[in-house]
């Protein structure tokens, strides 16, 4: 146990780890300006005038009282490619709502290359030839592709840097912003990470569980029973631990108390042999010997860690009078490893 507990808690400490370093990430990914440009909010966007790819003559200027996205990409880099598609997406599902979208590169060389990249893409916003980095240096790109809002005043409103698996909901929760269609609180909730919340409650759950099986150890068992309610509380999908809180019941004769733990560890996982063991122990203690007999012969076939079944199976063979296949059971469960035990072995581990 002492072992076990001790692998818990590196786990533990590793995963607290993690939750630290994600959300140093996120609190990157969603700041402000996010590294994305050297400009910050607020900001007036500097003026440009640059060639589209269809040789039309295109200027920051000419989007005044629009909302504008800036998608600066590379055409040899995969995460621009899934910029720009992000990109197309704002464009047709904005459009109509004062929202336009715009690329911008500075590797003009290949103009074949940056063709075949927009008509394989789709994209049908225009295209911007960035030939002397003139942009590149006013707006301080710092990463590939690097995303700009800028506001229908020409403020700088947003930058994300590079395109993560939240880019798109990123850039569509700070437009609907812009647009008056949602609040801040709202625009916070869409862009705040929920893994990190998950993560929290998963850790807490993890450890009232290994709580408990600290105090069914000790043979503290009402101390147990009350942890592992807290950590159905945290997890309530863990069928671990309603398995752990039927041997606790078991193990106080609570025949009831026990079956509906079982019952309810089987509806979230109706293949765990513990379960099975627990819910024929349960049984046995209802009065119910055949039931419990049939149940737990069919875990004896397929549960590894079958030295309780086994020993239940003795006890309901014994209480039905067959001494004959009591004795056989027990002989196979070894009985003086299980008698004193509040647990199946796997549950324990």
């Amino acid at each position: 146990m002492g072992r076990t507990y001790y692998r818990e808690n590196i786990k533990i400490t590793r995963k607290i780890i993690i939750a630290v370093f994600l959300t140093f990430i996120f609190a990157s990914i969603f700041s402000p300006t996010a590294n994305a440009i050297n400009i910050t909010v607020g900001e007036d966007a500097p003026d440009f005038i640059l060639n589209a790819t269809n040789n039309d003559i295109i200027s920051l200027s000419d989007f005044k009282g629009k909302i504008l996205v800036l998608i600066y990409w590379r055409p040899d880099q995969e995460r621009s490619h899934l910029a720009l598609k992000d990109g197309k997406y704002i464009y047709d599902a904005f459009k109509g709502k004062n929202v336009t979208v715009i690329g911008l590169l500075a590797e003009t060389d290949d103009q074949d290359k940056i063709n075949k990249i927009t008509k394989e893409n789709n994209i049908n916003f225009p295209i911007l030839l960035d030939s002397y980095r003139d942009v590149y240096s006013d707006y301080g790109i710092r990463v590939y592709p690097s995303t700009i809002i800028v506001d229908k005043y020409g403020k700088i409103a947003h930058g994300i840097p590079g395109h993560a698996l939240t880019y798109r909901l990123a850039l569509e929760a700070h437009l609907k912003y812009l647009l008056g269609e949602i609040n801040w609180e709202t625009l916070t909730a869409m862009i705040t990470p929920r893994k990190k919340i998950k993560d929290e409650t998963k850790l807490k759950a993890e450890r009232t569980y290994n709580l408990a099986l600290q105090f069914t150890d000790a043979n503290l068992i009402e101390k147990a029973i009350e942890t592992a309610m807290k950590s159905i509380e945290s997890e309530p999908d863990n069928h671990k631990t309603y398995s752990l809180l039927g041997f606790l019941y078991l193990n106080k004769n609570e025949a009831d108390k026990a079956h509906e733990q079982f019952t309810k560890a089987l509806s979230i996982n109706p293949e765990s042999n513990d379960a099975k063991t627990g819910l024929g122990a349960s049984l046995i203690l209802k009065g119910d010997l055949t039931g419990a007999i049939q149940i737990l012969t069919e875990v004896a076939i397929a549960n590894p860690y079958s030295v309780m079944t086994y020993y239940e199976l003795g006890k309901a063979y014994g209480l039905q009078g067959n001494s004959e296949k009591s004795a056989e059971m027990y002989r196979k469960a070894l009985d003086k490893i299980v008698k004193n035990k509040v647990l199946p072995f796997s549950a324990a581990e």
